[in-house]
């Protein structure tokens, strides 16, 4: 709720003048998030991510640190890739 900008009333959402002065008011615009596809090779490299982050903590043979991040950062840099790839194909 808010309130009249001339006599302070409180004034609803769903008024579009007041009550008190009858002053009337435009109504708030609503906010549109535009829509953003996720490929399913996006999908599929973040279920590869998950499984290979689940591999190297769990599994017997440790990998390096450095290789580690190397393909993580590749996963990450392939995902990214296939987003911006899919919003610029949906355009």
């Amino acid at each position: 709720m808010g309130r009249c900008v001339y006599c302070h009333s409180v004034v609803t959402r769903n008024e579009d003048s007041c009550y008190v002065c009858g002053d009337t008011f435009p109504k708030e615009k609503k906010l549109v998030v535009p829509y953003r596809p996720v490929s399913a090779f996006s999908n599929t490299v973040f279920l590869v991510s998950l499984a290979f982050t689940a591999y190297r903590f769990f599994g017997q043979h440790k990998l390096s640190l450095s290789l580690t991040l190397a393909i993580s950062c590749s996963l990450l840099l392939v995902k990214i890739v296939a987003e911006r790839f899919a919003a610029r194909k949906s355009n």
